[in-house]
């Protein structure tokens, strides 16, 4: 259901400050990502990628999420935290196949504080705190870290114990979004970009049946895309 929310000029000033701060982070993109190595005995699928390169991928997620969520200044320090952290992991995943723990464990905590700012923020500015989003990002969490968690047991599978944690994290933001429709969007949407991947790459014959591919990418742009459609309705 959308709601009536009023835009004012300090919401969008406030709105562009905090998107000209994630994307300040872009220049130790490249380090940060390089600083991974792969797992012993493999070796790197692919050059770090230039910081152009970051630049663009970074501006564009960054000023999509700023636009869609523009009306809820609150919950931006959250969602482009997000954003930024999403384009590493990516990029980190694709290069050596990793969700390294040292940037996906502690962003649960940061998450958590943000969620929470964004949550005091709200209560500043309405008659009652709402404590759906809360509960609707516990929710989101805990279904996908459930499902995953299942999926994860299967032989051969091809998930990866990152791919379960990431999980978390993005089961949370859509749920935050209040509806569990898109946590579920999100993972589908995923599920199918790495299917289509897949089978693009056995179609070219650039992989075998056998071979692995990065899950994370995948699940990282389902829910980008999900929490795009999402924003518009709160």
């Amino acid at each position: 259901m959308a709601v009536d929310v009023q835009v004012s000029p300090l919401a969008l000033t406030a709105s562009m400050v905090l998107a000209v701060a994630a994307l300040a982070s872009v220049r130790v993109m490249p380090r940060l990502v390089g600083a991974f190595a792969p797992f012993e005995g493999e070796a790197a699928r692919r050059p770090v990628p230039s910081t152009r390169t970051f630049a663009a991928v970074t501006v564009l997620a960054v000023g999509a999420v700023a636009l869609a969520l523009h009306h809820r200044p609150s919950w931006l320090p959250a969602y482009l935290y997000l954003t930024v952290v999403g384009v590493v992991l990516a990029a980190v995943d694709l290069r050596v196949h990793r969700l390294p723990d040292a940037l996906v464990l502690p962003s649960y905590p940061i998450l958590a504080a943000l969620f929470g700012l964004a949550a005091v923020l709200d209560g500043l500015t309405a008659d009652t705190w709402d404590g759906g989003h809360a509960a609707g990002a516990a929710m989101g969490a805990g279904l996908l870290l459930a499902a995953f968690g299942l999926l994860y047991l299967i032989p051969g599978g091809g998930l990866g114990l990152g791919d379960v944690k990431l999980v978390g994290l993005l089961g949370a933001s859509l749920g935050w979004l209040g509806s569990l429709e898109l946590v579920l969007l999100g993972l589908l949407a995923g599920l199918l970009s790495a299917g289509a991947y897949a089978g693009f790459l056995l179609a070219t014959r650039r992989a075998g049946r056998s071979d692995p591919i990065a899950y994370g990418p995948h699940l990282l742009l389902g829910a980008f895309l999900a929490i795009l459609v999402g924003a518009v309705g709160v």
